[in-house]
């Protein structure tokens, strides 16, 4: 089966079909409050809640599946791919909602079931306007060999109109829907920047392809998305580094607001950056790199061997019979490494390769994330403890390796989002190049 196909199953399976639960209560009676409580946690979820005409078993049901794919406990990651190294704490939301019950609290433990945040929110409602799409038919297909661009005139460019507005309010409808005019160009490049596409307002191949994308198949992915959320802390450390594999960009969050902004380079398809928690305790300047078996064997000593001088001009050294890189101008770690436990062995760091930082596709490592303005983040992490400014610059001029521990330890988060909601509501989709929302949407059971 094509994976739209199987995305589109997904997404249009009917029934609650995730894990059963424990029976109601015996002396089950939901008052009005509960049932108006029940319903906005199906409304804060993105999802449609039992019909008025429900019985309360009924309700009572829906709302403990419900409870299973908020709190992220319809599938084990870990279990899924090995990458997979965030879970949600294990709960018991049969056992949680009836203990509410009694003692008078379903509304405030309904309340909790969903991520707290803007962004899960905006994901949410995004889920309830595609599934709405999804329910209506979707949206017309185009012309398989579709390319437009300003000024074309005829009925691709009708089928373009269509299709825009089918996912979003498009541009004001012209005299001459069949023109390409400057207002349709406008709307689709905005469309393409959101999509992650060269915004030139020209449908080429790749801009059609994305237009082709069935809407079961993008709120498929919605749903993976919305699943990865449930899979983190709640709330999320206040103070923290995440990065982004998807987008493959980076921030800098102080007391919960975001301070820096940042490019990344992670892993490419062949070695993917994994999704995992951990912290960064130090900031080591001037770091040596000590090369992973792998690396050595399938690069740096192929590259020796058909070059005798290549080891000494890049300063490599064995070191108790390992490739070690000196600290210098070429180091694969630059200047910076930020230290941190990883289960996985991927670290963040600097790069002398600052030109990859310019690309548009940014997948490009053996699975480590390199940072774009290492510096600066080196100078936010170390300024609180009087570590940062001239003090950091003149540690580095030294050319010495040194660690600098931190005192308060920054949270690291490594995400992956596909799906980013703008401010005004409408979703962007990016290109998913590890093929993870597929693979998780067909594990997930049907809601």
């Amino acid at each position: 089966m094509k994976l739209h196909a199987v995305l589109a199953a997904l997404a249009l399976a009917a029934g609650l079909t995730a894990v059963a639960g424990a029976a109601p209560p015996p002396d089950l009676a939901l008052s009005s409050v509960d049932r108006a409580a029940l319903e906005a946690a199906f409304a804060q979820a993105g999802r449609t809640p039992p019909p008025p005409g429900a019985s309360d078993a009924e309700a009572w049901e829906a709302t403990e599946r419900l409870a299973q794919a908020e709190l992220g406990l319809r599938v084990r990651p870990a279990d899924l791919d090995p990458l997979w190294a965030q879970a949600p704490p294990t709960r018991s939301p049969e056992r949680e909602m009836a203990s509410a019950y009694a003692s008078g609290r379903l509304a405030a433990w309904s309340a909790t079931l969903s991520p707290n945040g803007e962004a899960y929110a905006a994901l949410a409602q995004a889920r309830r306007r595609y599934a709405a799409i999804v329910d209506g038919g979707g949206w017309p297909d185009l012309p398989l060999d579709l390319r437009l661009r300003p000024g074309d005139i005829g009925p691709g460019v009708l089928a373009l109109r269509q299709r825009l507005a089918a996912e979003d309010a498009g541009p004001p409808e012209p005299d001459r829907p069949d023109v390409f005019d400057p207002p349709l160009k406008q709307f689709l490049v905005a469309w393409q920047a959101r999509n992650g596409l060269e915004a030139d307002g020209i449908v080429g191949s790749a801009t059609r392809a994305r237009l082709a994308e069935p809407a079961a198949t993008r709120l498929a992915r919605i749903e993976a998305n919305l699943e990865r959320w449930r899979w983190l802390p709640r709330p999320l450390p206040p103070d923290r580094v995440e990065i982004d594999t998807a987008g493959a960009v980076g921030a800098l969050y102080r007391d919960g607001r975001r301070v820096r902004t940042f490019r990344v380079i992670v892993g490419a398809v062949r070695d993917p950056t994994p999704l995992f928690l951990s912290e960064i305790n130090g900031v080591v300047l001037n770091p040596p790199w000590n090369v992973p078996d792998r690396i050595a064997r399938e690069e740096i000593l192929p590259k020796a061997a058909l070059d005798p001088g290549y080891l000494e001009r890049n300063d490599f050294v064995q070191l108790d019979g390992r490739l070690q890189q000196a600290p210098g101008p070429r180091s694969a770690l630059g200047l910076v490494k930020f230290d941190l436990v990883s289960p996985f062995g991927v670290f963040l760091h600097d790069t002398p390769g600052r030109e990859a930082f310019r690309l548009r596709e940014r997948h490009l490592s053996h699975g480590c994330m390199r940072v774009e303005h290492p510096l600066a983040l080196a100078d936010l992490l170390l300024a609180p403890q009087g570590r940062g400014g001239g003090r950091l610059s003149a540690d580095l001029a030294t050319g010495r390796t040194q660690r600098i521990a931190l005192s308060r330890p920054v949270a690291l988060v490594v995400v992956h989002w596909t799906v980013r909601i703008d401010p005004d509501g409408r979703a962007g989709f990016l290109d998913d190049v590890y093929g993870w929302d597929a693979r998780l949407a067909q594990a997930l059971p049907g809601l």
